[in-house]
Formats: C-alpha cells, structure tokens, sequence
C-alpha cells in the first residue's frame, strides 16, 4: 500500500512539474502569441509599458520595455516591429560609437527580419530594411551591396507600388557601385532603365502629381551627375539595345530623355531614338527632342515649329517655360526680335527665378544699336539692355556670372555726358528709347 501511495505521490509531483513547465514558456519557444503563466504576463506588462513610453516618443525609456517581447513573445503585436524601428533608429541618430551603431543597425535589421517572419509583407519591407541600412551603413561598401539586393528585390516584387524613397535610395546604391568599381557601366544603366520604366508607368497613372515628377528628376539627375557619363559609353550601349527596342515607347522616352540631360543630343542615336518615339507617342518630349536637333542643325523655322507643337502638347505649365525660350531663342536666330522678346518675357513669366530669358532680351536690345541709332541717342540702348542683365542676376543667381560680364562689356560704352548735353538728357532721367523696343530706361553716362 505504501508503494502505491508512493507511486502516486510521484506521478502527481511530475504531472505538476510539466505543469507548471508549460504554464511558463515563453512565446518564442511554444509559438504562442504571448506565451504562458508568468512568461505570458510578464510579456504582456512589457508590452504595455513600452507602448506607452513609445506613444510620448520616450524612445530611450521605451527601449527595455521593448526589448522583451520583442525577444521572448515575438507574436504578440506587429507594434513590436512598427514601434521597434523608431526606438533603434532614435538611439542610432544619437549616438556616434561605431561599434554601438554596428550593433544598432544588426538589431534594426533583425528587426525587419522578423517582422518579415511573423508578417509577411516581404516586398514593403525589404524596401524599408535597404533604406535604412543605405541610410545608416553607406560608409561600408558590403552594407551597401547587402541594401541593393534588399530594394532590387522590394521592387521586383512590388513594381508600380515600390515607394519612392526605395526607387531613388535604388539607383544611389547602383551608382555608388558603379563608382566602386562592384557594377559595371552596363548593369549600372540597366537599373536605371528598370527603375525609369517604373517611374514612367506611375506618372501615366497619375500625370499631375508632382511628387512623382520631382522624383523622376531626382533620378535623372543623380545618374547624369554620377552614373556612366560620358556619351561613347551611351552611345555604344544603348545603340545595340535600340535594334531590338525601338517599338518599345517607354525605352524610347526614357532613352531620349537621358541624352538629352547628358548633353549627348548631336548623336545619330539621339536622332533615331526621338524620330522613332515621335512616330509612336507624339508628346510634348518627343516634339521637344526634335526641336533641339533642328535647331542644332540650325534649322530655326522646323525647330520653332516643334517648340510650338511641345507646347500645345505639354500638360505641366512649368516646363512650358523651355519651350517658349526654346522660340524665343529660334526667333532670334531668325532676327524676328519682337517676337523673340514676347516669347522671353511669357517664358520668364512662367518660370520667374529662370535668369536666362533675361538675358537673351538684353542681348537683342544691345545687338540692335545700329537699327535703332537713328531715333535715340546714340548707344542708348544699352542702358536698357543693361537693365535686362541686372534683372537676370536678381532673378537667378546661377546667372550672375554670365549677366555681371555682359554689363561690363556694355556700361563702358554708354553715351557721354556731352552727346547727351546736346539732346537735353541729364543723368537720372527717364528715357524712352524708339525703334521696336519702345520702353523706358534711366539715362547713365560712362563718364
């Protein structure tokens, strides 16, 4: 009878052993959203406290609290991954210690990761994890690597819904490559390509958003500035893929575009590329591309004609700013200089911190000292052609230089005080100057 009681005795000691075992595991090792007994209270309390400390953004009181669940009850909340990189990314910003913001960025990593785990989301979330490792790792050419994987990855998958930030941080990490010699020209231009493609598409979607725009500009400018660069290495590239592509409207645009920043329009390629993709799309890109090799070619008259059919075609009014330069530009050419003044003036008008239509209707009022001597004071029309260079500077500053020599070349040949005498014209006075100019100006004398 003894060892019966015995027996029991034991059985009921191990049966509330394992009791008590499974009552205090925690999440991470029984797969539990919060765990068990003690375990699953204490995870819960934690959460509850980090969460609150996190709310007011205590993100350095919030972290311990945060650190256990985030350790021992992984499945407890998604919060622990959105809230979790706030709280890692406030304490990298603040610290300087490389080996602390090594060991910072692992934990942010391992972050993502296991919310990648638990949540799925694996596209948004690679995209988010090469940001950040792009953004705080960039120094470390094998993080920069690991990050290209991580946003390649998040657009294939996600394409057209790829955030922007992953689009740009993108072509960076291809280029810092490239610069490091880890890509070559050609991988280098094929990220691009791939990311403008994307681009394009969402701008289709939705063409007035002017978001999407200025990241398409920041793109383009970033690979302009720092991609392959010069135009044999375009030129040779892009001429073999053009056999196969030149259906292929969104190649054509993207493919235009590029030569046309990296100054490389006087190529056959640039040519070819712009034809094609006028045949297939007209649009204002298009009609602007050809309008720049006619005039190149000094073409004016067809030149002005695809300004003017840019324009019609155009949906966003700020770069209709180009294409009425662009015709004032060809109506110089042409001597038309009333035109080409109108046409300036609507650019400026448009664009009103561009410097450069100032600039070129100072240089159509000083080139017309001969055909207006006759019915002004001689050389007066310098003064106001002076007055144009003067507004370009105020209006832009990237044009002070150009406009600050035009002034110099023109002030010292401004009428004397004694041909003026002789015409009752004082310095200070408002003068009229005739011909096709007919404004007003103030009377300065080089003496």
């Amino acid at each position: 009878m003894k060892i019966l009681k015995m027996k029991r005795f034991l059985f009921i000691g191990v049966f509330l052993s394992a009791s008590f075992f499974v009552f205090s595991q925690k999440g991470i090792e029984d797969g539990s959203k919060y765990g068990h007994g003690d375990d699953s209270i204490r995870c819960r309390r934690n959460l509850s406290l980090y969460r609150e400390e996190a709310r007011h953004r205590n993100f350095d009181m919030s972290y311990p609290y945060w650190k256990i669940p985030f350790d021992e009850c992984p499945k407890s909340s998604k919060n622990i991954y959105l809230d979790g990189v706030k709280i890692i990314k406030s304490k990298l910003d603040k610290t300087e210690i490389p080996e602390r913001k090594k060991e910072l960025l692992d934990t942010l990593m391992l972050v993502y990761e296991r919310r990648m785990e638990y949540y799925g989301e694996r596209g948004n979330v690679l995209g988010r994890k090469g940001v950040d490792l792009l953004k705080y790792g960039r120094n470390d050419l094998d993080n920069i690597t690991e990050a290209y994987s991580y946003l390649r990855e998040s657009i294939e998958l996600r394409k057209t819904k790829a955030s922007n930030p992953v689009l740009i941080s993108f072509v960076s990490t291809t280029i810092i490559l490239y610069k490091n010699n880890t890509h070559d020209a050609g991988t280098t231009i094929e990220d691009y390509i791939f990311v403008s493609a994307i681009i394009d598409e969402k701008i289709e979607d939705k063409p007035n958003n002017s978001e999407l725009q200025g990241i398409k500009t920041a793109v383009n400018e970033n690979f302009v500035k720092d991609g392959p660069g010069n135009c044999d290495t375009l030129i040779d590239y892009f001429t073999k893929e053009l056999v196969s592509k030149k259906e292929n409207i969104e190649f054509l645009r993207m493919l235009t575009s590029l030569l046309r920043n990296k100054d490389c329009t006087n190529s056959n390629l640039f040519y070819i590329a712009s034809k094609d993709l006028h045949r297939l799309s007209p649009t204002a890109e298009s009609a602007l591309n050809i309008a720049i090799l006619a005039f190149n070619a000094k073409k004016y008259r067809e030149a002005a004609a695809y300004y003017q059919q840019a324009l019609n075609l155009e949906t966003i009014e700020n770069n209709k700013a180009d294409y009425y330069f662009g015709l004032a530009a060809c109506n110089s050419e042409l001597k038309n200089k009333s035109a080409a003044r109108d046409y300036a003036f609507k650019a400026s008008r448009i664009r009103v911190n561009w410097g450069e239509p100032y600039i070129l209707i100072g240089q159509l009022y000083a080139s017309s000292k001969s055909e207006c001597e006759s019915m002004s004071l001689p050389n007066s029309v310098y003064w106001i052609a002076v007055d144009l260079f003067n507004k370009a500077k105020t209006a832009d500053l990237s044009v002070e230089e150009k406009a600050n020599k035009y002034i110099l070349s023109y002030t010292k040949y401004f009428p004397n005080k004694e041909e003026a005498f002789f015409q009752n014209v004082t310095e200070g006075d408002k003068y009229f100057i005739n011909c096709w100019i007919n404004e007003t100006t103030t009377a300065r004398f080089n003496d």
